[in-house]
């Protein structure tokens, strides 16, 4: 555990971390998270509410000093510092990802459901409802519809990480909505 008894000391022990871990030490690695870990996830709380999302980005953010360790410098300030800056903008990112994501249900559900406009979603209902229609679609349906409403991506995007011909992501996605609208509407796929 280190002691930091002044901020060129610390300087001086984050800069023997860091070398430890471009090094590829596994237990430098561990001595960073038991270090600044409580911080790390603390900066990701205040951003994010859901304990589990918050947990999920301070594991996120020590994963990303492991693969670029080289990206902290020790001239622009504490290991401290970097590691909360990450965990920050990883929080904000994945706020931002779940309003992109719940944006996109209302926008199904809308779609859906023609005559009624959705203004917000009641959460956990809308939510549930939306997984089971999900689940009555096929597998391949299903992935497809999940990377273009969810994960944003066009259907060329879908057909690439699919690895699959762009028209039978056409048809993936067509159908899957055909299916899912049945669904939601109350009517069996």
């Amino acid at each position: 555990m280190y002691n930091y008894d002044s901020p060129v000391m610390e300087r001086v022990q984050d800069r023997e971390l860091a070398d430890r871990l471009m090094a590829r030490d596994e237990r430098a690695l561990a001595e960073a998270i038991e270090t600044y870990g409580s911080a790390v996830y603390g900066v990701a709380r205040r951003v994010i509410t859901e304990d589990t999302f918050a947990q999920e980005v301070a594991q996120d953010t020590f994963l990303a000093l492991w693969r670029r360790p080289g990206a902290f410098d020790p001239q622009r300030g504490s290991l401290l510092r970097f590691l909360c800056a990450i965990a920050r903008n990883k929080a904000v990112d994945l706020v931002r990802k779940e309003e992109s994501q719940r944006r996109s249900a209302e926008a199904l559900i809308s779609e859906t459901h023609p005559g009624r406009a959705v203004t917000h979603m009641p959460q956990l209902e809308e939510q549930d409802h939306m997984m089971r229609a999900l689940k009555e679609i096929t597998e391949s349906q299903r992935e497809a519809l999940v990377l273009a409403y969810f994960g944003g991506r066009t259907y060329r995007e879908v057909a690439e990480e699919l690895g699959i011909p762009e028209g039978t992501a056409k048809t993936r996605l067509r159908d899957g909505l055909i299916k899912l609208r049945g669904v939601l509407a109350g009517d069996k796929p």
